[in-house]
């Protein structure tokens, strides 16, 4: 079942009660981030669709900076990202401040990187058919351009698909997506000295790699 096809409970979300009249009605109200996480915790079917609300654009434009498909893979993505948010709130609790949004841009970053792992194991990377990073643009250069863009982009996916995990998430999540060090800290957990030094490692592996295959 996907995301948008669980069922909604509007009943056992959360609600504010306004005067009307000599009655008071109960009416329903937006729910706060800390309020979903506690809900999909306990099970709570409606918050699985807030979930979605709140965090589907942040998904989709993580994948879309990270990778460019103009395939079927991209569904399939978006729809990973959801279980593995599903999966991880259902069994525990965000650390820290709760920033539902930038936390699934993270968990976004990872399935891609994940992704581009297991096609690189595959020895099927790049097919080709427009795959870039948001930091190449390619689709406002000429066509000489664009291809050489394309491949450069490759290249570096390449080398990101072969990094410590730790490493290369830093890097997309500040240097793609442009978080700074103390949302990237809150994203992952980490401390924001810990998530500095992850990103200095990470920049330089990735220049040494980069380095070794010119």
């Amino acid at each position: 079942m996907s995301v948008r096809d669980r069922p909604l409970a509007p009943a056992r979300a959360p609600a504010t009660t306004l005067a009307a009249g000599p009655a008071r009605v109960a009416t329903p109200r937006t729910p706060s981030d800390e309020e979903i996480v506690a809900a999909l915790a306990a099970g709570a079917e409606w918050a699985a669709e807030h979930l979605y609300d709140r965090t589907h654009a942040h998904v989709e434009r993580t994948l879309r900076r990270v990778l460019r498909f103009q395939h079927g893979e991209h569904a399939d993505l978006v729809q990973a990202s959801f279980e593995r948010m599903l999966r991880f709130l259902s069994q525990r609790s965000l650390t820290g401040a709760c920033n539902l949004p930038g936390w699934a841009s993270a968990v976004a970053a990872n399935v891609a990187l994940d992704h581009l792992r297991k096609r690189a194991r595959e020895r099927r990377l790049f097919d080709g058919e427009g795959t870039a990073l948001d930091a190449v643009h390619a689709g406002d250069a000429g066509p000489e351009r664009a291809a050489a863009a394309r491949a450069a982009a490759s290249r570096v996916q390449q080398l990101l698909a072969r990094m410590k995990p730790k490493h290369a998430e830093t890097v997309v999540l500040h240097d793609v997506l442009g978080h700074d060090l103390a949302e990237i800290a809150a994203m992952t957990g980490a401390s924001v000295s810990a998530t500095q030094s992850r990103l200095v490692r990470g920049r330089k592996d990735l220049l040494r790699r980069a380095k070794e295959r010119s």
